[in-house]
């Protein structure tokens, strides 16, 4: 069992007070597949059909179903990654289920190659708010592969950010993917995904750039489980502690204003020339801000 799993199971034991039962998946008079780290089918349809009643967010079972992620199907023999114990999305749903127009799998283009897809999203008066949630993903290994098409963001990056932020490239051998590593002043980010968070930082600085985003208030909170209060083995509770523990240190080293302002002046200079002036640009960055949040914060910070 990975150690990921072990903290899906301590999860479902603190939410239903057991570790019985699974998901099942039959073919003919065998089983296929049995999990305990997922609700069982049973569950699984009452968590969907409560989704789809909704009433406050209605649109929420078909952006799910459309996010692409196969978040609410069976796919290849295995139970919809949202029926998941540790799935970050139903982690998000269930913390924002009660706030009214708000979104899940947003997407944005990021003007450099790919889509932005951020799990959350609010328009409010006043303000946008975006979410990306994690839940299981710090325990599992992280691909640093990196297409080419951001060598030349990253090397602008390198230079703008005078050594707060460095990343290195190393091209593979087919010539359009780069192995990278990312540090933070001279710490390396192992388990925090910077990587994603350039690409959602491409997204919104993009919206802002072609007018899709209004120049607004942006309060970027990135959901974090806290699963220092779970019950579990203590080799295991030990290493989960440890990795959260890093992954909240990694967040905090990284200056996510001065990475999105360079983001920004990137974009400007070689994607959307004459777009907004440096005034604009100031004022972009002063209506920013990043929060790290655990489930317990999060609810404050969405009230």
């Amino acid at each position: 069992m990975t150690i990921a799993d072990k903290l899906d199971l301590a999860i479902k034991l603190k939410e239903t007070g057991t570790t019985d039962g699974a998901y099942v998946i039959e073919r003919g008079n065998s089983v296929k597949y049995s999990k305990k780290t997922y609700m069982t089918k049973e569950e699984w349809k009452a968590f969907e059909a409560d989704m789809k009643a909704n009433d406050l967010q209605p649109n929420a079972h078909t952006e799910y179903s459309k996010g692409g992620g196969d978040e609410l199907t069976e796919k290849n023999g295995r139970p919809p990654k949202m029926a998941s114990y540790g799935s970050s999305s139903r982690m998000i749903y269930n913390l924002s289920r009660n706030k009214a127009g708000f979104h899940y799998e947003k997407k944005l283009s990021t003007s450099v190659g790919g889509t932005a897809n951020l799990d959350g999203f609010c328009n409010e008066e006043n303000r946008y708010i975006f979410v990306e949630a994690k839940c299981r993903e710090p325990y599992s290994k992280k691909n640093n592969s990196v297409s080419t098409a951001y060598k030349e963001l990253y090397d602008y990056i390198n230079i703008k950010t005078a050594g707060s932020m460095k990343i290195s490239m190393i091209p593979s051998k087919c010539g359009r993917y780069m192995n990278v590593d990312y540090f933070a002043g001279d710490e390396k980010l192992e388990h925090f995904d910077i990587k994603q968070m350039i690409c959602h930082l491409l997204g919104i600085a993009t919206g802002l750039l072609k007018g899709i985003l209004e120049r607004k208030q942006i309060d970027f909170i990135y959901l974090l489980y806290d699963p220092t209060e779970l019950d579990m083995e203590s080799n295991a509770k030990a290493q989960i502690d440890r990795i959260y523990e890093r992954t909240c240190y990694e967040c905090n080293l990284v200056d996510f204003s001065e990475l999105f302002c360079v983001i920004l002046n990137f974009l400007r200079a070689e994607k959307y020339a004459g777009a907004v002036s440096d005034d604009e640009i100031d004022e972009m960055i002063l209506k920013f801000t990043f929060s790290l949040a655990s489930q317990e914060l999060y609810p404050i910070l969405l009230p």
